[in-house]
């Protein structure tokens, strides 16, 4: 199991609802819907933290793995 990190915060899922309604102001989702494909993928490639983007080249070579069975894993 990996650290959590010291940025963590753990909240509810109604706090998390509650904080996304607040965060969707009208300037806020106008600023959103102006970034470009450019802009996103500029922000991705300065963020360390963030996960790849998605291009159709990933989805051309993803595959769909189904697990066999569930188990318990060891602790």
């Amino acid at each position: 199991m990996t650290e959590k990190s010291e940025n963590t915060v753990r909240i509810s899922r109604d706090e998390a609802a509650r904080l996304a309604k607040e965060w969707a102001t009208p300037e806020n989702l106008a600023r959103l819907d102006a970034m470009t494909d450019e802009d996103i993928a500029a922000q991705i490639a300065a963020d360390p933290d963030a996960a790849p983007e998605l291009t159709d080249e990933w989805f051309e070579n993803a595959r769909l793995v189904i697990p066999l069975k569930s188990r318990k894993r060891a602790a």
